[in-house]
C-alpha cells in the first residue's frame, strides 16, 4: 500500500548551517557592519523555528519591525547562497529517497522562508523524488497546519513525518500524525512513533508497506 511521508529538511535531510551563517553574515556585516554576527550556537537554537521566532533570536537588540526585515533579507540571500552552494546531505539521504520514491509519494513540509526547499532542489538533485512540498513562508501557517494543507491537497487523510525536534513532533500531534525521529539531527524527541539513527532506516521501516 503506497504511503505518505513527509519530510523536514534541516536535522532530517541536510545540515546546511554553514550556507545559512555565511549567507547571513555576508548581509548583516553589510548592513550592521558587524563580522561573524552569526554562529552555530545561534544556528542550533533557530533549526526548525518560525521566521518570527528567527528574528527575534537573531536580532532582540532591533525593534520588532527592523529585526524581521533584516531577517528576512538574510533569508532572501541564504535562498541564492544554498541555490550556488548548497549543504551537507546526511549520508544516504539520496540513494533511500530513490528507492522510497519507487513505492510510496514523498513529500516536504519546512518552517523556512519560502524559496528554500527550490534553493535545495537547485543545489542537489532531490527534485525528482518528492510530489509536493509545503513552507510557513510561503502559506505563513504553523506546522500541523501545512501537514494537513499538504495531505489534504494530495488525497491523504494518513501521512507520518520525519523530523528531528519537538517542533516537529508538537506538530504531528496537532495534524494527528505520527512522527518518525532522526536522532542523528539536531533536537531531542523522547514520544516519537519510531526512531532512526540513520536515514537509509526507512527503507526498513517501510519495506512491505
Amino acid at each position: 500500500m503506497k504511503q505518505c511521508i513527509i519530510f523536514d529538511m534541516d536535522g532530517t535531510l541536510w545540515d546546511s548551517s554553514e550556507s545559512v551563517l555565511a549567507a547571513g553574515n555576508e548581509v548583516i556585516e553589510k548592513r550592521l557592519g558587524i563580522k561573524n554576527y552569526l554562529n552555530q550556537d545561534i544556528m542550533n537554537q533557530v533549526m526548525g523555528l518560525e521566521i518570527e521566532e528567527i528574528a527575534n533570536i537573531y536580532f532582540p537588540q532591533l525593534d520588532p519591525d527592523e529585526r524581521l526585515k533584516l531577517t528576512l533579507e538574510c533569508l532572501d540571500n541564504e535562498n541564492k547562497y544554498i541555490a550556488k552552494h548548497g549543504g551537507i546531505l546526511y549520508d544516504g539521504v539520496e540513494e533511500t529517497l530513490a528507492k522510497l520514491s519507487q513505492k510510496h509519494d514523498l513529500m516536504i513540509v519546512t518552517n523556512a522562508q519560502d524559496g528554500y526547499v527550490e534553493a535545495m532542489f537547485a543545489a542537489h538533485p532531490l527534485g525528482q523524488y518528492f510530489k509536493d512540498y509545503e513552507t510557513h513562508g510561503r502559506t505563513g501557517l504553523v506546522k500541523g497546519e501545512n501537514l494537513k494543507l499538504i495531505m489534504k491537497r494530495n488525497g491523504y487523510q494518513d501521512a507520518c513525518y520525519v523530523g528531528d525536534t519537538m517542533k516537529d513532533y508538537e506538530a504531528c500531534e496537532l495534524a494527528g500524525i505520527p512522527m518518525i525521529y532522526a536522532s542523528y539531527g539536531f533536537g531531542k524527541v523522547a514520544n516519537a512513533w519510531k526512531t532512526i539513527d540513520h536515514f537509509s532506516e526507512l527503507l526498513d521501516l517501510f519495506e512491505g508497506m
